[in-house]
């Protein structure tokens, strides 16, 4: 039971699914393309790819028991029949989630006005906090701005004399050291993003504010009495706009899974009417049997033609997992919701007292 867990637990890491920010810079460029970055039409269509391309392989390499697997046409029509339901019930459910969400938007007028103003008045805090004159109506934009306003206090607070304590300049310098980091891994990653993508809503889920809203609150209460009113200030100016950091992040990811719901809504029905047409086409042409038996390169045209007749029944399975993976993946790997840090990395002061113990 242990060795099956182990094996359960290496394939979820492989595949991405780990308890850790959004840090896509050291994946493999493949992995990163199916998990984030690729187009979901073209990762879809390259699963199908790869469906069709194991089963041609299989046909290749046991010929005779393939060709006469498929010849067994009551056991072929009942595995399309069975797909045909099922896609027609994959429809129906997904048509019935976006249905649920569209719902939410058919709000009266008071709440679009709430909506709304609740939305200009969350801009409005960087212009008060002076972080700039006019808030970025971009995501990306918005985002880099918190994000630079966080850098440099966290520079201001280095250099400010401190608390005459090594203790604290050293975890004012792990903290900075820290916001450096990810500030210029988020920064230079939103300059490789298109304005308007959906990647412009993710790339803020990579900043670990958690853990350094965290650091901060600690420093401000451990160091309290010691540190100077402007100190003070800084870590609490800190604290403050990465909470507005947490909030405009959350915020954009239910804008992003919103965008998601509705392009998998438009692209599964786009893809299972065809889908469907031609499993019903497969279903008949399979009861006509008018396959010539003739082998090319070790294959028959039934082999050809049921492989790829299985592939197409697939797309809409290949279009729900591609949406999917990546809607997962985010949420696995963004589990953070205000000051709490799941990330396995991240020590606090309660784990290193429970380490001592």
């Amino acid at each position: 039971m242990v060795d099956g867990e182990s094996l359960l637990r290496s394939a979820r890491e492989r595949i991405g699914h780990s308890r850790r920010r959004i840090d896509r810079s050291s994946e493999n460029r493949v992995k990163r393309w199916l998990l984030f970055d690729g187009n979901r039409e073209r990762v879809a269509t390259a699963l199908l790819a790869a469906v069709f391309s194991v089963l041609l392989v299989m046909g290749g390499i046991w010929p005779i028991e393939y060709q006469s697997l498929l010849e067994e046409t009551t056991m072929v029509q009942t595995v399309f029949n069975t797909l045909l339901s099922g896609t027609i019930l994959l429809v129906s459910i997904v048509v019935s989630i976006a249905a649920v969400g569209i719902s939410q938007e058919l709000t009266s007028l008071g709440d679009q006005s709430e909506r709304v103003e609740t939305t200009i008045d969350f801009q409005s805090q960087l212009e008060e906090q002076d972080i700039v004159d006019v808030s970025p109506a971009r995501p990306g934009q918005f985002t880099a701005v918190v994000l630079r306003s966080i850098k440099a206090r966290a520079d201001e607070l280095q250099r400010l004399d401190g608390a005459g304590n090594r203790e604290y300049r050293d975890e004012v310098d792990r903290l900075q050291a820290d916001i450096h980091a990810n500030t210029e891994e988020v920064l230079t990653t939103l300059a490789r993003v298109p304005n308007g993508s959906t990647d412009e809503l993710l790339t803020g889920l990579n900043y670990d504010s958690s853990w350094q809203l965290y650091q901060s609150r600690r420093i401000l209460t451990k160091y309290g009495d010691q540190l100077t009113t402007a100190e003070k200030r800084v870590i609490e100016d800190i604290m403050d706009t990465l909470r507005t950091l947490m909030v405009c992040r959350e915020y954009f990811k239910t804008l992003y899974y919103k965008l998601e719901l509705s392009d998998l809504s438009t692209t599964l029905l786009t893809v299972s009417l065809p889908a469907i047409i031609f499993i019903t086409y497969v279903l008949l042409a399979l009861d006509s049997g008018l396959f010539p038996d003739v082998t090319v390169f070790g294959y028959t045209p039934l082999t050809v033609f049921i492989s790829f007749a299985y592939t197409i029944a697939l797309a809409p399975y290949a279009v729900l997992t591609s949406y999917v993976l990546r809607a997962a993946n985010v949420t696995n790997r963004t589990p953070e919701e205000g000051p709490f840090v799941l990330d396995t990395e991240r020590e606090t002061a309660y784990d290193a007292g429970a380490n001592d113990d």
